[in-house]
């Protein structure tokens, strides 16, 4: 096989795999491979060009620096990624990696947790994206604007006007949102799905852990600081200061009704146990009660395992402990309650206190 300009011009034209496989093995001493097939990486735009320092090749760019903190290489070959996602073959091909998405991630073996932080820091509508573009006080206040604007727009009533949509499709539009591990396979197939749920879950739980403030500043500011978010949304009378947000906006939805929570407390006495429960949210001509949930203090199932430990100030006590506990409690308010709501406060920060209201409004007309 003669390289010259000819043969380069006659392959650029009549190219096929079989030919570029071996221009590749003979003239690129760093031949990539296919981390599937291990087959050299070929996509079909590929070609050469012959310049002053030797053979080059063109089309598809075999690196890309949007892993942030490092250059990565692409990894698989085209007939792979179309069989992973045949919709591949329905996509501007000169131009499906210049943007971060799930076909680059998969070709470029990107960490998904490092495409989201290069989209976000570059891309996301942030308060700190939007203070670089347009200075501190517009920013801030074009971040307020965006922040009232994604909140209605969540809302039944803005789907419902917009797209016609009725209840049960905007259930459905907010299950599919939802970072599910039925979700993510749906969106990302079942390999990479499984793996963005796996890390999703170790984050979630790590992130709330001591040894994550522990690694991030030290071990006695870390258990500190650790202390101190456990306890950050605790008021000194023991309720919970975001729960106390919620519950003011239900309460707006319900002026006719009187409600008891925060300093206004109720409670329900269990002569058998010879204990007061206290019933963080509580309408009493409806004799309906709210139980806000930290994710913390109740030890979430999402976040922890049957014999984790999660606060400090309390190191005896497990996951498990602090369940049979609660179930105790909810147990005897179902005795005492025409209804009893639950509410996670990852499920609230994740729905947002609008439709978390919304949901709440209707169990109670229910």
């Amino acid at each position: 096989m003669e390289l010259n300009k000819e043969f380069i011009e006659w392959f650029n034209k009549n190219k096929t795999k079989d030919e570029y496989r071996k221009i590749i093995l003979k003239y690129f001493k760093e031949s990539l491979y296919c981390r599937i097939c291990e087959d050299v990486i070929y996509y079909y735009d590929s070609s050469f060009i012959f310049g002053k320092n030797g053979l080059k090749l063109k089309g598809k760019s075999f690196e890309t620096s949007k892993g942030i903190d490092k250059v990565y290489y692409l990894s698989i070959c085209e007939d792979c990624l179309s069989k992973k996602y045949p919709e591949y073959q329905d996509k501007n091909k000169s131009r499906v990696f210049n943007q971060m998405n799930y076909l680059t991630e998969y070709a470029f073996d990107i960490d998904h947790e490092i495409a989201v932080k290069w989209v976000k820091e570059k891309y996301a509508i942030t308060e700190t994206n939007l203070i670089k573009k347009w200075g501190e006080e517009s920013g801030k206040e074009r971040w307020k604007n965006y922040l009232q604007k994604q909140s209605f727009s969540n809302t039944f009533e803005y789907k419902k006007e917009k797209y016609g949509w009725d209840e049960e499709k905007f259930k459905e539009y907010n299950k599919s949102r939802s970072v599910t591990l039925e979700n993510l396979i749906n969106r990302h197939g079942e390999d990479i799905g499984l793996n963005i749920w796996k890390r999703y879950c170790d984050k979630q739980k790590y992130s709330t852990s001591v040894e994550y403030f522990i690694g991030k500043y030290g071990t006695s500011k870390g258990i500190e600081i650790y202390e101190n978010f456990c306890k950050k949304r605790l008021h000194g009378a023991g309720y919970s200061i975001v729960s106390k947000e919620l519950f003011d906006c239900v309460l707006n939805r319900i002026p006719n009704f009187k409600a008891y929570y925060a300093d206004n407390e109720w409670y329900y006495y269990d002569k058998e146990n010879k204990k007061y429960y206290l019933i963080d949210f509580y309408i009493k001509e409806l004799n309906v009660g709210i139980e806000f949930q930290g994710d913390i203090w109740h030890a979430n199932p999402k976040k922890y395992k049957p014999n984790d430990k999660p606060y400090p100030f309390q190191k005896d006590l497990m996951a498990k402990e602090i369940w049979e506990k609660d179930r105790i409690k909810n147990d005897f308010l179902k005795t005492k309650l025409n209804k009893l709501i639950i509410i996670w406060e990852s499920d609230l920060y994740k729905e947002g206190i609008e439709q978390t209201v919304n949901k709440i409004i209707k169990e109670i007309n229910e």
